[in-house]
């Protein structure tokens, strides 16, 4: 695996971090063929299932990886590879903004999205039932050939989806976002967030 060139991958632009070639086309691709094989099982949930959300506003096929999978589960053999990119994206956006509390992702999911499809309404990650969430990140594992960008409302700001792009932004209302319909081709894509780690919360009295 190449070592990434943070002076010349990276771009952080209104607080988003865009990572380019963060992992190669082969274990995107490897990630990819593996999402092929649970979907063709029927063991992929529809986004409804997923969050509750009607399909006018919400449209993909969704696998949850939670803390603790067995290996069996998921291409364990990838994982090393992938984590150790992410971390070192993740740990110059953390350093370039002094976020002093430790972070961690806790889980993660893998969605595939059709033409016509993609998260349509305008969110944000930070919710009641997600208090420690700082950071969300996005990693484009298959893009389509037209369409399927991330838009960011209040930056004004549309990402073009790369195969190996990892994007990393605040996970609060001043980063409301949605997910372009893909207009040609198919886009298949990791996303989790980074919370705050256990030992670091807070009690509110």
């Amino acid at each position: 695996m190449k070592k990434i060139n943070m002076e010349n991958e990276i771009k952080i632009e209104q607080f988003i971090g865009i990572f380019s070639n963060v992992i190669n086309d082969e274990i995107c691709s490897a990630y990819v063929k593996w999402f092929n094989i649970v979907s063709e099982q029927n063991l992929t949930m529809s986004s409804k299932t997923d969050s509750g959300m009607p399909i006018d506003l919400r449209k993909d096929e969704v696998i949850h990886i939670p803390r603790g999978l067995p290996n069996g589960c998921f291409p364990s053999e990838l994982n090393p590879q992938l984590w150790k990119n992410i971390s070192e994206c993740y740990n110059r956006y953390h350093n370039e903004f002094e976020i002093h509390r430790n972070l961690t992702s806790y889980g993660f999911k893998v969605h595939r999205v059709l033409p016509t499809g993609g998260y349509h309404m305008w969110h944000h990650e930070h919710a009641f039932n997600a208090p420690y969430r700082v950071l969300a990140w996005h990693l484009t594992l298959e893009a389509p050939t037209s369409g399927g960008e991330t838009e960011f409302l209040f930056q004004s700001l549309k990402i073009k989806p790369r195969v190996g792009q990892l994007l990393i932004w605040p996970a609060g209302f001043t980063h409301q976002h949605r997910g372009n319909p893909p207009l040609e081709g198919q886009k298949t894509y990791m996303t989790g967030w980074f919370d705050v780690e256990a030992s670091e919360k807070v009690k509110y009295e």
